[in-house]
C-alpha cells in the first residue's frame, strides 16, 4: 500500500496548494497508463451486475459497474480518461449486443467521470442536476489539478466536458428490462452531487466515494480550490437511509467489493470521530491540538484500514462543521 500512501500525500499536497505555479511535467514522468482500468478484474457480483474491480488498490483507478437487462445496459463510472472509458464502452457493447446503453457517474471527480465524452452519442448520459452543475463549476479546475500535479496529463489532455442527455432532481429509475435500477440524490456529502445507484430487488448498492472498503473516509476540504462542500453530517444520514434498505452487496468507489458490514463499520467510525471532535470543541480545544490528539486514536482503532493520511482532514471537516461560529 506504499504507492497508495504516497499518492494520497501527493493529492493532499496538490489540493491544498494554489495554482499560482504551473508545473511542467516531463513526458517520461506521466503515469496515465498505470491508471487504466483492467478488464481482467471484471467479476459478476450479482446476476447481471458486473464490476471492473479495483482489485489491486491502484490510486485513481475506480470500480466501474456495468448492469445488464433484457433491453438495455447501464454503465456506472468511466475511469480517469478516454483510454479507460473506451475499454469500458467496449465491454458494455459486448454485454449489450444491440441493446441501448446508458451512462451515469457516482460523482464528478476525474477518475469517476472524466471519460464521459467517449460515451457521448453512443449512450444516453444521466446525471442529477447538482452533479451536472458541480461538474460545470469545478471540472476545469480539477482537470488542471490532475494534469499538472498528479502526473496524469496524458489522461487529461483529451478530456472534453459533455452535458448529460437527461438530468433529474432527487430520484430516477431506469428499467433495463427485468432489472430496475434506482438513482438517488440525497444532497451534499463527499461532493455536492453524490449519487447512490441501487438495484433494490437484488440488494445491490453502488456508493462511489461515499465508501471505500476498509479505508478512512475521504473528506475534501480545500478552500484554495473553492471546494468546501463536503457535509459529513448529511453523509451519515445517507448511510442510515442505505442501511435501512438492507443491502447485501456494497460497491465502493475504490477497493474490493463490500457488504453491509463495511457500511456499518464506516458509519461507526464517523459517529465516533464526530462525537470526539464535538467534545474537544466544547472543552475549548483548537483544531491543531484536536488533530494531534485524535488522529492517532482513530488510526489505532482500525490499524488495517487504508487512507490514514486523510484522518487529519476528516477531523478538520468535523471541526469546521461543528465548531466554527
Amino acid at each position: 500500500m506504499k504507492k497508495i500512501k504516497l499518492a494520497t500525500l501527493l493529492l493532499l499536497a496538490a489540493l491544498a496548494s494554489t495554482f499560482a505555479t504551473t508545473v511542467t511535467l516531463a513526458a517520461n514522468n506521466d503515469i496515465s497508463k498505470e491508471k487504466i482500468v483492467r478488464l481482467a478484474n471484471m467479476t459478476e457480483v450479482s446476476p447481471g451486475v458486473h464490476v471492473i474491480e479495483d482489485r489491486q488498490h491502484i490510486f485513481l483507478v475506480p470500480n466501474v459497474t456495468i448492469i445488464t437487462g433484457k433491453d438495455a445496459v447501464l454503465v456506472v463510472d468511466t475511469g480517469l480518461g478516454a483510454a479507460s472509458a473506451q475499454l469500458v464502452l467496449q465491454e458494455a457493447r459486448r454485454l449489450a449486443g444491440d441493446k441501448k446503453i446508458y451512462l451515469t457517474v457516482t460523482h464528478f471527480h476525474p477518475e469517476h467521470g472524466f471519460g464521459a465524452q467517449v460515451f457521448k452519442g453512443q449512450a444516453t448520459i444521466i446525471y442529477n442536476r447538482a452533479q451536472r452543475d458541480e461538474l460545470r463549476k469545478k471540472g476545469p479546475v480539477f482537470r488542471t489539478l490532475f494534469s499538472e500535479k498528479l502526473d496524469v496529463s496524458e489522461a487529461m489532455k483529451d478530456v472534453n466536458f459533455v452535458e448529460p442527455d437527461i438530468t433529474y432532481e432527487n430520484e430516477a429509475s431506469i428499467d433495463l428490462g427485468g432489472r430496475v435500477v434506482k438513482l438517488n440524490y440525497y444532497q451534499a456529502a463527499h461532493t455536492l452531487g453524490d449519487q447512490v445507484i441501487s438495484i433494490p430487488e437484488q440488494g445491490v448498492v453502488i456508493l462511489g466515494d461515499l465508501l471505500e472498503t476498509k479505508s478512512f473516509p475521504i473528506m475534501p476540504w480545500f478552500p484554495d480550490l473553492q471546494d468546501t462542500d463536503v457535509d459529513p453530517l448529511n453523509w451519515r444520514e445517507i448511510f442510515r437511509k442505505i442501511a435501512a434498505t438492507r443491502p447485501n452487496i456494497v460497491i465502493p468507489g475504490h477497493g474490493t467489493i463490500g457488504t453491509a458490514a463495511d457500511l456499518e463499520a464506516s458509519a461507526q467510525h464517523m459517529d465516533f470521530a464526530r462525537e470526539e471532535v464535538a467534545k474537544s470543541c466544547a472543552a475549548g480545544k483548537q483544531l491543531p491540538d484536536i488533530q494531534k490528539e485524535l488522529a492517532p486514536v482513530l488510526a489505532a482503532q482500525h490499524p488495517d484500514w487504508d487512507l490514514k493520511d486523510w484522518i487529519s482532514m476528516e477531523i478538520q471537516v468535523y471541526y469546521e462543521r461543528l465548531c466554527r461560529k
